[in-house]
């Protein structure tokens, strides 16, 4: 599961195929809630990430962990790319 975008690194070099992947999610229940927490790297492709190349880039969120009885309700790492995008910069993003 990743998400392909277009990004820009902060030296002004634009990669169109970026591949961006959560690699790390928390939950810790706090009260009648569930804060999930996340955070991920991007990578100038998927080559580069296949490859093992570093990252360009990273990222992460925060939410509240969805418990409405969907077929993703305890699936965590779906919901953390959900949310990521709905963020700015991931809106446009492709599921690869």
């Amino acid at each position: 599961m990743a998400l392909r975008i277009e990004y820009e690194t902060h030296y002004g070099i634009t990669c169109e195929y970026a591949h961006c992947v959560v690699v790390d999610v928390k939950c810790r229940r706090e009260g009648d809630t569930y804060p999930v927490k996340y955070n991920g790297k991007i990578y100038a492709n998927v080559s580069a990430y296949e490859d093992g190349a570093s990252p360009i880039g990273g990222f992460n969120g925060r939410f509240e962990l969805n418990q409405a009885g969907s077929k993703q309700q305890y699936n965590i790492v779906k919901q953390s790319y959900l949310h990521l995008k709905e963020q700015e910069g991931f809106a446009d993003g492709v599921d690869c």
